[in-house]
């Protein structure tokens, strides 16, 4: 509460007198009305001064006056330029006014005290309290030009590309002098604020200087209109310096994930700087671009914002007819990267490995019906498995047979890890048609899930297994013959379906170092092949730490020193005791030592897991 102030009145900014026979009765009066910020009271006459400012607001008014008393209104005042009734004249008067209560915002003013009141922006972190015109609705720069605040002004200049006083600004056509500006094989392009150079059909180039094809012609984009004082953060891909805006729109164009571009200020050289982004934000009121001064943000029509890339595919826009194109990961093709790649035998054997003599002359080279009573065999392509067939070149023969006839060897072909990400695997399989000889497996964990036969035909049928139960498993196929008489032979090709043939190597494990002829299994580890040089010394010290496992292994199976060790058993024994295990950090120094085979090369490929495994 504030304590009431003898022999003072504030003067010349009275609104109302009224006669009051006590000073609480002036207090009430003040409270009626809404502009009332202090009152003076003369307990002589009764009467009361209602005034529109404070003491503190206007303390040169503020004077001697015995017999009077001033007091400030105790409850709800306005603050001074809160209200349009009740507006100042300056910022520095607010803030004198309402002191450390006063905080930078809009206001009502009227500068002159006899003029049109309007609601202005003061700054009341500058000096004493000043109008930020820049901020206020008083603003008369165009809308082209940029604000400078100055104290008690303001200043208006016209943007880059543009002609005038600041509060009037004109486009400045650079098209006007074209043949200086862009290449001789470049069109020039004016746009409000600055220009673009577009190579001319049959060129390419930043639009200076142009020439050849540009971007083979398959990519075609169009420009929306550009955002001044804004940009896209966050989506950068690389920016670089540029004379003007257009050459940053060609640098885009032959980007193929570039669909929007940032233009920054000119630096002090002269050029800009062109930032290409991989996504677009919409119109300038779209929360994904950020306010900058002197910055233009421009995007294209992008029809990649609403278009479908399946399987992580990468959606690049301007590209075929439908606007743009799927980029799709190693395991899927397609339009919409929807369909999953096949493990066929078109680049030869490719990852699978054969036991047995069975596939020794495999893959085999197109359709060759004379050789099997005029059936066609149908394989997707031109490279088949094809068991009695012997056409390893293409300049072979038609008619090959191998020595036996292909019904007398035997073995297996088992196809690279794959992972299973959908309900369904096909492929084309013929030959033998007895399953227990004979056959087609799906691996999964080890453990043989289905199987398929032929129909003792030559002629290959589309198959399918349904696998929506082993969905984001790792699997294999398993070609088996184990048959040596009539019909003892198979025809594959083309396996595919909802798989994804990965494009890294994997470990295979033995099932047990005791059984002769192991089974193998898909682990899913990923490799990582690194060249790494070694010191000879270090091998010594290599060496002996080999020989020293290779020795606890063979004494821990055997119950008694042995220095006849099986050197490979006992290497596989320690890969998949301290490699097939988890989270031991001890696994890298022991696959190196491992995989040093005792080799005396200076440098050597090492092994080193990236991942942990995916199957058992």
């Amino acid at each position: 509460m504030e304590i009431n102030i003898q022999g003072m009145k504030l003067e010349k900014f009275v609104f109302k007198r009224v006669s009051a026979l006590a000073p609480h009765i002036c207090d009430i009066r003040c409270g009626q009305e809404i502009t009332c910020q202090s009152y003076n009271y003369n307990r002589k006459e009764k009467i009361c001064e209602l005034n529109n400012r404070t003491k503190e607001a206007r303390p040169e008014s503020f004077r001697s006056a015995p017999g009077w008393f001033h007091i400030r209104r105790l409850n709800g005042r306005a603050p001074l330029g809160s209200i349009l009734e009740l507006p100042a004249m300056s910022c520095q008067e607010i803030k004198a006014s309402e002191g450390k209560d006063s905080t930078s915002n809009k206001y009502w003013l009227n500068p002159t005290g006899n003029g049109k009141t309007m609601l202005m922006f003061c700054d009341m972190n500058f000096g004493t309290g000043d109008i930020d015109e820049c901020k206020s609705d008083i603003l008369r720069c165009d809308v082209n030009a940029n604000c400078s605040n100055t104290y008690g002004s303001y200043k208006c200049t016209c943007k880059e590309g543009y002609n005038g006083t600041g509060h009037v600004c004109t486009d400045i056509d650079e098209c006007a002098n074209s043949s200086i500006i862009c290449g001789v094989n470049a069109t020039c392009v004016n746009t409000n604020g600055s220009y673009g150079c577009s190579c001319k059909e049959g060129s390419a180039g930043d639009g200076g200087v142009c020439s050849g094809k540009l971007n083979d012609g398959c990519r075609h984009i169009v420009w929306n209109q550009p955002v001044q004082d804004k940009l896209m953060q966050g989506n950068v891909i690389r920016s670089m310096e540029v004379p003007h805006e257009g050459s940053c729109k060609v640098i885009c164009y032959m980007e193929p994930n570039c669909v929007s571009i940032n233009v920054r200020p000119a630096t002090q050289g002269g050029n800009f700087i062109c930032e290409l982004n991989n996504a677009t934000g919409g119109n300038k009121r779209s929360s994904a671009l950020q306010s900058k001064e002197g910055h233009i943000y421009v995007a294209i029509e992008n029809l990649c914002s609403s278009s479908s890339c399946y399987n992580n595919g990468t959606c690049q826009a301007g590209y075929t007819d439908k606007g743009f194109r799927c980029k799709c990961p190693s395991g899927f093709t397609g339009a919409y990267c929807n369909k999953a790649c096949s493990l066929d035998f078109e680049d030869g054997i490719g990852g699978w490995e054969m036991t047995g003599t069975a596939f020794i002359h495999q893959p085999t080279f197109g359709d060759n019906p004379a050789a099997r009573n005029r059936e066609s065999a149908q394989q997707q392509g031109d490279w088949w498995i094809g068991g009695a067939e012997n056409r390893t070149s293409k300049i072979d023969p038609a008619g090959n047979r191998p020595p036996d006839g292909g019904d007398s060897s035997q073995g297996t072909l088992i196809s690279p890890c794959f992972r299973i990400v959908g309900k369904n695997i096909s492929f084309l399989i013929g030959g033998g048609c007895s399953i227990s000889d004979i056959r087609a497996e799906l691996i999964v964990n080890n453990q043989v899930v289905r199987k398929e036969t032929g129909n003792c035909y030559e002629t290959m049928y589309r198959k399918s297994w349904d696998v929506k139960e082993f969905v984001g498993q790792y699997a294999q196929v398993r070609l088996v013959d184990e048959r040596s008489c009539f019909w003892g032979h198979i025809n594959f090709d083309d396996l595919r379906g909802d798989i994804i043939s990965m494009n890294t190597q994997y470990i295979f494990f033995e099932k047990s170092i005791a059984v002769k002829t192991p089974g193998r299994f898909c682990s899913g580890l990923q490799i990582e092949v690194i060249r790494v040089s070694f010191q000879k010394r270090f091998f010594k010290i290599a060496k002996l730490i080999l020989h020293f496992l290779s020795v606890i292994h063979c004494n821990q199976h055997t119950h008694h020193i042995r220095t006849d060790c099986d050197t490979q058993n006992s290497f596989q024994y320690i890969y998949d005791t301290y490699v097939s295990v988890d989270g031991n950090k001890s696994i890298k120094f022991f696959v190196l030592v491992i995989t040093l085979r005792l080799s005396e090369m200076r440098q050597v490929t090492v092994r080193r897991l990236c991942t942990a495994r995916a199957g058992t």
